[in-house]
């Protein structure tokens, strides 16, 4: 008896293949094959989960490397089981070191070379193991625990698997497992092409495997992070990711002593369109401020919805002049408008890292705070900035007349 598929059976694969991909933007595509287009919150995140991983995976080793000297004493020579244990207990040494490192914050490179020492300490005892058993004639439970050390490799592209990486990662971590298995391969057995293409085939499929969960636990924790980290109505930042924005470039903008700028922005009379007008039209008041504020800013520049009708702007490498090209922008087209069609106006305070000789965030944030009260306090719909200078929407016009007629 024979089945058939029905086309509509096929229809149904294709259009679920079709609507997996759709759940991949290609942005998405591209954060899953390299970090080069993460934002620094992920980057943190990622950096977290691996050096934790990395130390609790460090931890459970140690304690099997342990267990495993027992198991090569009772079913291995002296001269090997004695060799094995000194390489195992170095190999203890290396992964307490990584379990009980100390606690602090570490960079993406500094968590991968953690990852590396772990995944090298499992290899090495893998290449020791194939060159004293080479030529060996064991049976019983000699052979089990010489079948165990070949699957070292397996075991540590297994382990791969626990960590967020992205997919150039994982192959630069998967490559010197292939190379040291075929070098290990060859050398022993010589080359035995059927033997090696066996091997390379379950390590490729392996591998797959790895590469495969490892995008999906990304993936997972970029749509964690996006859903924590962005306001759902204006798709700025939320205050708290903002936070570790700005000491992210603060910290930058420290070690290489350049600018960095922070605007506060609070809506004028928001409070009035949510009591005459209803809150739907506050929503779309702050949706509409959020476009704009998109539409002003350039793509370096970091959105933070503070609360309620407040943003804060994170202005990297933007001093004194490229903030008041952008406030100059901003004041002659402001941010949307209101339900009756006036300009939606806001009250705006700047504060700069080298110019108002701030080495703290938290103080430059602070400050760009204080200077949007006194905007507010001194009339609304302007910005001020150090020293108590002041911009006004008459003088952002001009200006902006003055370069278009340039």
């Amino acid at each position: 008896m024979t089945t058939s598929v029905s086309p509509s059976s096929h229809g149904g694969l294709i259009a679920n293949l079709r609507q997996l991909l759709t759940r991949f933007q290609a942005g998405e595509l591209m954060d899953l094959l390299s970090s080069r287009t993460h934002a620094p919150y992920l980057t943190r995140h990622r950096t977290i989960s691996i050096v934790a991983r990395t130390r609790l995976v460090a931890l459970a080793f140690s304690g099997f490397t342990l267990l495993w000297i027992a198991l090569d004493a009772v079913t291995l020579p002296a001269h090997q089981w004695q060799t094995l244990a000194l390489a195992r207990l170095l190999s203890v040494v290396i992964f307490l070191s990584l379990a009980l490192a100390p606690d602090k914050e570490r960079t993406l490179a500094q968590a991968l070379a953690l990852l590396a020492i772990l995944l090298a300490a499992p290899l090495m005892l893998y290449v020791l193991a194939s060159y004293l058993f080479h030529g060996a004639d064991m049976n019983g439970l000699a052979a089990v625990n010489i079948r165990l050390y070949d699957a070292l490799p397996f075991i540590v592209l297994a382990g791969l698997c626990i960590f967020p990486l992205v997919m150039l990662e994982g192959l630069l971590f998967a490559l010197p497992v292939l190379v040291v298995v075929v070098t290990v391969q060859i050398n022993s057995a010589g080359l035995d092409l059927v033997q090696l293409f066996s091997t390379l085939w379950i390590l490729g499929l392996a591998l797959g495997v790895y590469l495969l969960a490892c995008a999906t636990q990304l993936h997972y924790m970029m749509a964690l992070l996006h859903r924590a980290s962005y306001d759902p109505l204006t798709g700025a930042l939320t205050r708290r990711s903002g936070v570790e924005v700005i000491d992210l470039q603060f910290r930058l903008a420290n070690e290489q002593n350049t600018a960095m700028a922070i605007a506060f922005i609070d809506l004028d009379h928001f409070k009035t369109i949510n009591d005459v007008h209803g809150h739907d039209a506050g929503d779309i008041a702050l949706r509409d401020a959020a476009t704009a504020l998109h539409q002003l800013l350039r793509k370096a520049d970091t959105i933070v919805r503070w609360g309620g009708e407040e943003f804060v702007i994170v202005m990297a490498s933007t001093d004194d002049v490229g903030v008041r090209i952008v406030m100059n922008r901003m004041l002659h087209e402001w941010l949307g408008k209101r339900p009756d069609g006036t300009p939606l106006t806001a009250s705006i305070g700047i504060a700069e890292r080298i110019t108002d000789g701030i080495d703290d965030w938290a103080e430059l944030v602070k400050l760009a705070d204080e200077r949007m009260y006194v905007a507010k306090q001194s009339g609304r719909a302007r910005c001020v900035f150090s020293a108590g200078e002041v911009l006004l929407p008459e003088s952002a016009t001009s200006v902006a007349t003055a370069i278009a007629a340039a």
